[in-house]
């Protein structure tokens, strides 16, 4: 799940296609660092893509950057180590030797 700053900037280059640090500082108020560090974060999640030269960064979405959000719209049941082991038959047959496992 995005945070508030980091779905302000992923917004933004949706509309705009392409987007430098200067411009992410100027669209959340604040200093260059910050934007630069939001910046990577997306980047090193998968999220964002530095088209630009190493000293004039531009950055772009990446393809499929939509599947590399985690979304918590419909959380998952939490499972017990029984119902994983019994998909996995090797670690239900270890299980099952220490009697950890029901049958």
């Amino acid at each position: 799940m995005l945070k508030p700053k980091q779905k302000a900037i992923v917004e933004f280059i949706e509309a705009h296609k392409v987007a430098t640090p200067r411009q992410i500082r100027t669209l959340l108020a604040c200093d260059i660092r910050e934007a630069y560090d939001r910046l990577k974060r997306l980047r090193m999640a998968g999220i964002l893509k530095n088209i630009g030269k190493p000293l004039h960064p531009e950055y772009r979405l990446a393809k499929r950057w939509r599947a590399k959000v985690k979304t918590t719209e419909c959380p998952v049941a939490p499972r017990s180590v029984a119902d994983i082991c019994r998909e996995k038959w090797q670690g239900y047959q270890v299980h099952k030797i220490f009697g950890s496992a029901r049958v």
